[in-house]
């Protein structure tokens, strides 16, 4: 029950993570067959050690995860990305780095890189080499965080979702630079809730678990 309660909020996740999914699965079923690759590679990107193992790619985080927080997907397509959800399953929180190699005096800075979501422009390119973009969020509020020993730059508010009806906080975006890579490692947390009593997405959830977040790989 806990694992198909897990899948039904996977289904709430940003279109941008859903192109993902689907790419990586399809990548698989071209290479060792429709039924036993896609079984098996669900199976992986939904088990909690493994996407645990993937999360470990870049970064450090407490284990367990604080406040009854739970590894529910993750895969390295590309690029790495780990879906973490708190008990009640009403939020989504996704952490995914930009698979763009920085270049010399053209690498984007985490400031600017929330500036452009901010303003609803093309955020980073998703794993599996898919595009990612999100609605000109508002309502916003703009601030820093300190996690992992870095400054993580924010933005928070509301973005258009399907079957939403309010106009509550709903979406965090936050960025920092990998020290390692020089790339870009993004969290994203957004609510799985549209119901009219949605409880927003505030700095007091996010920190719950980035206070657990102890370095970037």
């Amino acid at each position: 029950m806990k694992r198909q309660s897990n899948l039904r909020s996977i289904r709430g996740m940003a279109t941008w993570l859903k192109i993902v999914l689907i790419a990586g699965v399809l990548c698989v079923l071209g290479v060792v067959g429709l039924v036993v690759a896609g079984g098996m590679f669900f199976s992986q990107m939904t088990s909690p050690d493994k996407v645990k193992e993937v999360a470990s790619k870049f970064m450090v985080i407490d284990d367990p995860l604080p406040g009854g927080f739970k590894y529910t997907a993750g895969a390295n397509i590309g690029t790495p990305f780990v879906v973490i959800m708190p008990p009640d399953n009403k939020t989504l929180i996704t952490f995914f780095v930009d698979p763009t190699a920085p270049k010399t005096g053209t690498d984007i800075s985490p400031e600017a890189a929330i500036d452009s979501i901010a303003k609803g422009e093309t955020v980073a390119a998703a794993p599996g080499g898919s595009s990612s973009s999100t609605k000109k969020l508002t309502k916003t509020n703009r601030g820093n965080l300190q996690v992992g020993g870095q400054t993580m730059p924010y933005v928070i508010g509301h973005a258009e979702k399907t079957g939403d009806t309010t106009d509550t906080a709903n979406t965090f975006f936050g960025a920092v630079k990998s020290p390692a890579s020089g790339k870009i490692v993004y969290m994203m947390a957004q609510s799985a809730d549209n119901s009219a009593t949605a409880a927003p997405i505030t700095i007091e959830k996010v920190k719950v678990l980035t206070d657990a977040i102890k370095s970037f790989n």
